[in-house]
């Protein structure tokens, strides 16, 4: 098998879920922490500053770097010389081109469809329910009130939109920056990651 997956998700639709689960149906790795900790050593950024930059493009995290000692052995030069979002962003692209060139596994958010848009055997999926079904999935992990879920949903899905279309020429959960889109609130996370191996098989089977 040769495919790369990237999943793109609306937070309480179970896309990191769906990735793990897909993981096993084919046998192939997901790459999640791996990603922020290579970051982290490559850009000489402390791990929870990477965590904290982790897929947000507006959130400036300078002052608190400079204030918490999160920069380990940087120049001034190189501490002022861009953004730490946009630096974690270049480091983070860099390690997702390296993970992706070892073989076939699966990429969830961080712009991966964007950053591996050039990658022949690329499948790009988007995850999605409605407001109801991510409501009871966020509520339960995380025991929170309904009006509570429903605005941590909203919070988080603002946060990836603005991240991604900062970063790409796209458009967060637009049709045509996919190759499939996946609504869990129908047929679950176990549903949705067999969808997607009977699509990169037919994908596979049919690109010889």
């Amino acid at each position: 098998m040769k495919t790369i997956v990237t999943i793109g998700r609306q937070y309480g639709s179970g896309g990191r879920e769906v990735g793990k689960k897909l993981s096993e149906l084919l046998g192939i790795p997901l790459y999640d922490e791996e990603i922020v900790e290579m970051v982290a050593k490559d850009s000489n950024l402390h791990l929870d500053v990477v965590k904290k930059a982790d897929e947000k493009a507006t959130d400036s995290l300078l002052y608190s770097l400079i204030t918490s000692g999160g920069l380990r052995g940087v120049s001034d030069a190189m501490q002022y010389d861009m953004p730490i979002n946009d630096k974690v962003f270049i480091n983070q692209s860099k390690a997702i081109k390296e993970l992706a060139a070892k073989g076939a596994c699966i990429f969830v958010g961080r712009c991966a469809d964007y950053i591996l848009e050039d990658t022949e055997s690329l499948v790009r999926v988007f995850t999605y329910s409605d407001m109801d079904s991510k409501i009871k999935r966020i509520s339960g992990i995380y025991d929170l009130a309904p009006k509570q879920a429903k605005d941590k949903i909203v919070k988080i899905d603002k946060t990836r939109k603005t991240y991604y279309n900062y970063y790409t020429d796209r458009t967060w959960g637009s049709l045509s920056s996919y190759d499939l889109c996946i609504n869990t609130g129908l047929i679950g996370t176990d549903g949705a990651a067999e969808v997607i191996k009977a699509f990169v098989m037919k994908k596979e089977q049919a690109n010889g």
